[in-house]
């Protein structure tokens, strides 16, 4: 496809679409009208959807791994809640904080979602202790079976907490508090559907309100419903659920004895408030764990909603300064508005939902489709301006100059998100094919629909909106014609020069990229965020925290009762405790070290491993499969290895220690290391996956824009003059990156890409309109890129800064991953038309010739 609009395939493309555009027109708009009113319908069904699993990167070693051992020793997918005494309140073992911490056991269990076997606190039974008498050794649970609250039970479960060698782990340092740990399960057990995690992220909170909250609130029956009497309680929640929408929406009710869930309108319920039993307020519940930090990105997608309005307002404030019509300006919103709107309805249509990590997608969509619509909106404006033409005949000429340049930008776009789709992990290649489909929405809303309607257009005083943009073009020509003097080589080659020092700079600061997360807490999340609070208040008071990794440690059938195996593992977990920001560490060796200083009157020398095989045996038989901490013929023993966090320094330090082990082996070691599982495991695993995707992606990014913008225009010039301001700004923004302390990661990565995707538009609109002018026309480069600026510069101009102006708003967010691309797309929307405004035309003075005139026959000499 070639982006001049005089080539024979563009003739030919325009002669067959425009009469479906402009021969029936009110066809073309019932027809787009009806497909609208099925998208909306679509779109109203979409519902958010998050899982664990698309967050993988699933070819990686490390997570084939994850998946190996996953049912054996649990996946990564780790909740943790931390029930704290208050400053002031003293230590845990008082009978009104151990009856929280049961309830809260007991909640925690039964909530939906949750892998029950795995969930543990001092309050379950695979929480032991084992002490030496004169008899020999005696065990039990941590709390016991007679548990009862009287000051010699206290004093007991204080003695058990202490032999159990808990503290650190299951019961805070200073002994103040205690961990309830779980893990969910990947598919719900009923329905064998993936697990909704957004709703088990509401469940969670659900738990900590229970005993947070002051008051509970009964949902009851206004009116017998079938075998449910009138008052009966359907539910219990602890936060009032009366809001502007509660009568009027559907509650539903999974009932004890009853398969299907009974649904209900608020108006059908009544709402009593009474004082609830479980409130402690001398304690504080934290938690941490993936589906808090989805559920929490989740509940402020209302906040990004609003943010969407603001920025169709904005957008809207630029486009009527520019037009000079508040009317005409809601056109190119309105049109970018359905196109979201198609975006989301194929989105539902194609059975995705939309991920909240990809919640931005629909911003970019209507970017992309702003930015055609400006370019649209400005040559139909400079049509009726300078030529005098009608609704009608401004639509149809802008159609046939700008719908061949239109589309072609467009699939440009579409082949470059395509190459997303290489980075192996299920979110990111959601975000792509989520955005492609956004694309698919623009090519029909902006290149048919907008044309369309602006053909109807009915202008009141037609001079007073003439001279609207004359005075607008009046006040851009001294800017255009001090910028057209970059058209002259010797300060085209100060622009180069320029351009060129700069991008080695960037190459230089962008050395010193990390990827990875570069912050202690949950980068989606701002620092100050109750998320991020409560993973720091668990780090402090725990020696473990929900950062860990686990090694797998494989080896013969039996391998733990044989003593060189368990001795290498054993100099592992000493090598490990030596490495920059590992925590702890746990395994079934320090278990069996315990169990064998105890058989041995608990003398502290005798803390080691016994050499024989029968020493062994004796204390390994005291931990079961279910402990976690062997499989069942002991072929594979993890190691947990907690971090201090997960930052990517702290990881790749972590990762390096290990290999440097495995390095050090003997190679006929009887024990071979597998790395990894636990949430770290999967952030090593896809830190791995970032960083070799980056460059990989950006080649072939650049690869297929260079190939599209190759079949546009068919030269040398034109690919040089819209690929590198292209590319220098791709560098820029690493250095950005490298500079406000944002790593490479699975939010950030799509981003130089998407950027790349809109900046492309801007260098495919501004070559064609000067190549035209210098080759077909036959005007001077300088001339000819004044025109070029007057028809479709300004709109590059406007474009960028309504999109960075929209984007800017994103820096009030509390999402610190929408504020991180909140930044880099507001530099990178006005860097790249600053590129391509001030190094294209650099380029385009060395590259680019006018046609030769076309010879004149002497006089009296026949033309051939």
């Amino acid at each position: 496809m070639h982006s001049d609009p005089r080539g024979r395939f563009s003739q030919l493309f325009i002669r067959l679409t425009e009469p479906i555009v402009f021969g029936r027109r009110p066809i073309t708009l019932t027809v787009i009208a009806l497909v609208t009113l099925l998208m909306a319908w679509q779109a109203a069904h979409l519902r958010l959807d998050a899982g664990f699993d698309k967050q993988l990167p699933k070819n990686h070693p490390y997570i084939q791994i994850f998946q190996k051992y996953q049912s054996q020793f649990g996946g990564a997918n780790t909740v943790l809640f931390a029930l704290v005494q208050k400053e002031g309140q003293g230590d845990i073992y008082e009978p009104r904080y151990l009856e929280t911490l049961r309830g809260l056991t007991k909640a925690v269990f039964f909530t939906p979602g949750v892998d029950r076997p795995r969930v543990s606190s001092i309050f379950t039974p695979d929480v032991r202790y084992l002490e030496t008498v004169e008899d020999g050794f005696q065990g039990g649970n941590v709390i016991p079976a007679e548990y009862a609250p009287t000051p010699e039970m206290m004093k007991q479960v204080r003695s058990n907490v202490s032999k159990a060698g808990i503290i650190g782990r299951l019961v805070a340092n200073d002994q103040r508090g205690a961990m309830v740990f779980s893990e969910l399960l990947e598919s719900d057990p009923v329905t064998g559907q993936r697990l909704d995690t957004i709703a088990v992220a509401h469940k969670i909170e659900a738990v900590r309100q229970q005993f947070l909250s002051p008051t509970r609130y009964d949902l009851k029956l206004r009116q017998a419903q079938g075998a449910h009497a009138a008052g009966e309680t359907m539910a219990s929640v602890y936060t009032d659920p009366r809001g502007l929408w509660f009568s009027w929406r559907d509650h539903e009710f999974k009932l004890p004895g009853e398969e299907a869930p009974l649904k209900l309108k608020g108006h059908a319920l009544t709402v009593e408030a009474v004082p609830n039993p479980d409130y402690n307020p001398n304690v504080d519940i934290h938690i941490a764990g993936f589906a808090k930090v989805v559920g929490d990105i989740a509940d402020a997608t209302l906040e990004v909603v609003s943010f969407f309005g603001l920025t169709l307002f904005l957008t809207w404030l630029v486009l009527w300064w520019y037009t000079g019509s508040a009317k005409v300006a809601l056109l190119p919103l309105g049109c970018g508005l359905l196109a979201v709107v198609w975006e989301l309805g194929i989105l539902h249509m194609a059975g995705y939902g939309l991920d909240p990590f990809a919640i931005l997608v629909p911003f970019l969509v209507l970017a992309i489709s702003v930015s055609h619509g400006i370019q649209i909106t400005s040559f139909w404006l400079l049509e009726i301006a300078s030529k005098g033409c009608s609704s009608f005949e401004a639509s149809r000429n802008t159609y046939k100059r700008l719908v061949i340049p239109g589309i072609t930008a467009l699939l440009t776009n579409v082949v470059g998100f395509g190459t997303i789709l290489l980075i192996p992990v299920g979110i990111v290649r959601e975000m792509a094919i989520n955005a492609m489909f956004g694309l698919v929405a623009v090519i029909v809303c902006k290149k048919i629909l907008l044309p369309c309607l602006l053909s109807y257009v009915k202008i009141p005083d037609p001079e007073r909106f003439r001279q609207h943009q004359q005075r607008r073009d009046a006040m851009f020509l001294p800017l255009w014609r001090a910028l057209s003097a970059i058209t002259e080589r010797p300060v085209a080659i100060v622009v180069l020069l320029a351009g060129a020092a700069a991008w080695a700079g960037a190459e230089y600061i962008s050395r010193d990229l990390k990827y990875g997360e570069l912050h202690a807490g949950v980068p989606e999340l701002k620092p100050d965020s109750r998320y991020n609070r409560d993973s720091e208040a668990i780090v402090r008071n725990f020696a473990i925290g929900v950062d860990v990794i686990k090694v797998i440690a494989e080896t013969k059938a039996n391998g733990c009762i044989d003593y060189d195996t368990m001795a290498e593992i054993d100099r592992f977990s000493w090598h490990m405790k030596g490495i920059p920001g590992v925590q702890s560490t746990i395994s079934l060796i320090q278990a069996e070290k315990s169990v064998f200083q105890a058989f041995n009157e608990g003398n502290p020398k005798f803390y080691t491993l016994p050499r024989d095989s029968d020493g062994l045996v004796l204390a390994g038989q005291q931990f079961p499969t279910s402990s976690g901490l062997l499989n069942a013929d002991c072929s594979a023993i993890p190691m947990f290895i907690f971090t201090r966090d997960h930052k990517a320094e702290t990881i790749d330090s972590v990762v390096a220690g290990v290999n440097r082990f495995i390095a050090a082996q003997k190679p006929d070691s009887a024990v071979k290391l597998r790395m990894a599982t636990g949430n770290v495991g999967v952030m090593a695993a896809t830190n791995d996956t970032v960083r070799e995707s980056d460059k990989k992606v950006l080649l072939w990014l650049y690869v297929c824009i260079a190939a599209c913008v190759w079949l546009s225009f068919r030269s040398f010039a034109g690919l040089v003059c819209v690929l590198l301001p292209l590319a220098a700004v791709s560098v820029l923004t690493y250095a950005v990156m490298v500079f406000l302390d944002i790593g490479v990661t699975v939010s950030t990565l799509p981003v130089a890409a998407f950027a790349a995707g809109i900046g492309v538009d801007y260098g495919i609109y501004i070559f064609s309109v000067l190549e035209e002018c210098v080759m077909e026309r036959r005007m001077r480069l300088r001339e000819a890129y004044v025109e070029t600026l007057n028809q479709t510069g300004k709109a590059v101009i406007v474009t960028a800064l309504a999109l960075a102006a929209s984007v800017c708003t994103w820096l009030l967010s509390g999402l610190q991953f929408q504020i991180n691309m909140g930044i880099l797309l507001t530099i990178m929307f006005l860097a790249n038309a600053v590129a391509a405004v001030l190094l294209l035309p650099a380029f385009a003075a060395f590259l680019l010739r006018r046609a030769p005139a076309p010879m004149v026959p002497a006089a009296g000499v026949s033309a051939p």
